[in-house]
């Protein structure tokens, strides 16, 4: 296996949380809002417990292999095939994730900031740091992911500033529905946390593997937090009535805010979000250049990064995306996003624990 350059805690944490928080942050309010009331802010802590058990499984699975990625592992223990196969399963699976990040982007960009751009130029000029950043692998992915988050330390506190409008009766009364709309709703909350699946490809560069559970707590942690402080304050701010009805009420809510020197504050917010909205391409479109060169096996991981980005590019160039298709492809990551990153690895590590318990141990 090839030196592998080491990413520390802190890079670890931060990857797995800019990662949740990218995308999903525009829309987890609005979703909540529609599918569980006000009451919505109660299924968040029950995506983090579904988040930490998946986070259990994943570290014990990689474990049993702590040098090797996911597919060296299933390769170690079930032979070359199955990892050919797991190899385009996630391949697939992030690539994806990478065109779902670039998608809305593009369209954010382009109703909020440059509504007369074409949307595969503004994915070209997406593509070129995507580029620069990911064919160094997750150490330089780790400090990206470092400058992002001193990047936009400030933006909660733009956000607290719109509390001053705040109505928090429109929060009461608590479970008018019941707790059936909250718990239909957990499923919801599968997009929002997808990120803990990098695990299975960065776990063999960490530094300090025993600590690997208490990082991915910490980064679930962390993701919940902004998680409920955001939903808290849309659900304050806007009525009941109306939050479902906004499209991106995380970027409605900024015309509220108003200082001397800036007229319009989430335009800069948008151009500054820019940073945390790559924080889900850049990984995702680095592991499908690494499935992608051990499923041929053969070429370097950067060519077959460049390959696949000027796949995205021509993908964009012949099909124009809307806020409608990418709103089903956010419900149908929901299920695929559970099968990959926690119904996957739970099956995977039985499998493992059964061998073993069998005494069939590793394929030599």
């Amino acid at each position: 296996m090839k030196s592998l350059r080491p990413v520390t805690m802190l890079q670890f944490i931060l990857i797995i949380s800019s990662f949740q928080i990218s995308v999903a942050f525009l829309s987890i309010p609005r979703e909540l809002a529609r599918h569980a009331g006000t009451d919505g802010w109660m299924v968040i802590f029950l995506g983090w417990g579904l988040a930490t058990l998946s986070s259990v499984a994943i570290v014990k699975l990689m474990k049993h292999s702590p040098n090797s990625s996911i597919l060296e592992l299933i390769q170690r223990y079930t032979g070359v095939w199955a990892a050919k196969i797991a190899a385009f399963i996630f391949m697939v699976y992030y690539l994806l994730l990478a065109y779902d990040g670039y998608m809305i982007a593009s369209l954010v960009i382009k109703l909020w900031l440059l509504p007369s751009t074409y949307i595969y130029i503004l994915v070209l000029l997406l593509l070129i740091p995507t580029f620069q950043i990911a064919q160094h692998g997750f150490q330089a992915i780790g400090r990206y992911s470092e400058i992002v988050t001193m990047l936009s330390i400030w933006i909660p506190f733009i956000y607290i500033s719109t509390l001053s409008n705040a109505h928090w009766l429109y929060l009461l009364p608590i479970l008018k529905e019941g707790w059936l709309p909250i718990l239909s709703s957990v499923k919801f909350m599968i997009y929002p946390m997808l990120g803990i699946g990098l695990v299975l490809f960065l776990y063999p560069q960490l530094v300090n593997k025993e600590k690997a559970l208490p990082a991915m707590i910490i980064s679930n942690t962390l993701t919940c937090i902004v998680y409920l402080g955001i939903t808290l304050i849309c659900y304050v701010y806007f009525s009941p009535d109306e939050i479902g009805e906004y499209n991106d009420p995380v970027i409605s809510i900024m015309k509220s805010v108003e200082f001397q020197f800036i007229e319009r504050v989430e335009v800069v917010f948008i151009a500054f979000y820019l940073f945390v909205f790559s924080c889900i391409w850049i990984p995702s479109m680095y592991i499908v250049s690494r499935c992608s060169a051990s499923l041929v096996g053969k070429g370097q991981e950067r060519y077959h990064l460049a390959a696949w980005c000027i796949v995205i590019e021509i993908s964009f160039l012949l099909y124009r995306p809307s806020f409608i298709k990418s709103t089903q492809i956010n419900y149908a990551l929901n299920y695929i996003g559970f099968m990959m990153e926690f119904a996957l690895p739970a099956g995977v590590l039985l499998y493992v624990a059964i061998r073993k318990k069998m005494g069939g141990g590793q394929r030599t």
